[in-house]
């Protein structure tokens, strides 16, 4: 017995050893985009555009068509596969040749190619040129919380008057949607990434009323509960702010705008935040 015993457990540790190295080489299920190939902890290429290598395959990070159009426009912010936000500011610089009265359409849309956002872009200098001419729009926008992807894509439509489809250009890259609480009423929460939001109490309405001239457009502010810290927040309408590894914004706040001869109730407003980050980590 007392031979047999040793044997035994050297035995155990064999099985146990085999199928421990069985589960870890295990094959992983082969990427099929560039996403999951970096998801996989799989190496990534720091080229432009990244490179993501799986076994044989090779995948290549979507960046749209800013490489074939960087002779006529070229866009600073945001750049392609951004999580961005509402309202969100386009930055760049265009040849002049791209305008039309010193202006072009720009168009935000969904994962299913809806139009969600479309504004103007204006250029910031003399457009009469063939030169580069910096640019810039602002696009306020909200995404169905139903759409089936978080992404989309910003198109940056050359101006083409004559409306000769020879004469039609555009620059298109891909944007990730920051994740959006919704419209939340003071007294209500909701739940994003796994943390709660929650509207304690309106600070300050001190936005200039429509029908009223102000040397000063005013702000809103809104102290919050976030579940994941032990302490209450305020937030600034259109001012981001760094809440540990996330980034959290007051996006809109409807009513959207005041008159001098109404007061707003309490229990009309609603308060939207995005969050562009996946987790809230512990506040530095």
């Amino acid at each position: 017995m007392k031979k047999t015993f040793p044997l035994v457990v050297v035995a155990v540790l064999l099985v146990v050893f085999a199928l421990w190295w069985r589960m870890g080489t295990q094959p992983h299920a082969p990427s099929t985009t560039f996403e999951e190939c970096v998801a996989a902890g799989n190496p990534v290429m720091e080229s432009y555009p990244r490179r993501c290598r799986d076994g044989e395959n090779t995948f290549v990070e979507n960046i749209g068509n800013e490489l074939e159009k960087a002779n006529l426009i070229r866009i600073t912010t945001p750049r392609p596969n951004q999580t961005i936000g509402s309202p969100l500011i386009i930055e760049g610089e265009a040849r002049g040749g791209w305008f039309f009265e010193a202006s072009f359409p720009v168009f935000l849309t969904d994962w299913d190619g809806r139009i969600i956002a479309q504004g103007i872009a204006t250029a910031k200098g003399d457009w009469m040129t063939a030169d580069f001419v910096p640019f810039e729009a602002v696009l306020t926008f909200t995404v169905d919380p139903n759409v089936y992807s978080n992404r989309g894509s910003l198109i940056l439509k050359k101006d083409n008057p004559s409306g000769l489809p020879k004469n039609d250009d555009a620059l298109e890259i891909p944007v990730v949607f920051a994740a959006a609480t919704g419209a939340l009423a003071i007294g209500t929460n909701a739940t994003i990434h796994g943390t709660t939001i929650g509207i304690l109490e309106l600070m300050e309405d001190s936005r200039c009323p429509s029908d009223v001239q102000c040397v000063w457009a005013g702000t809103v502010r809104v102290r919050v509960s976030l579940d994941s810290y032990n302490r209450d927040f305020t937030f600034t309408l259109g001012q981001p702010q760094v809440v540990g590894k996330a980034t959290i914004t007051l996006t809109a706040v409807t009513p959207a705008e005041k008159f001098s001869t109404q007061t707003v109730p309490l229990s009309d407003y609603r308060f939207t935040f995005t969050v562009e980050e996946e987790s809230l980590q512990t506040l530095q």
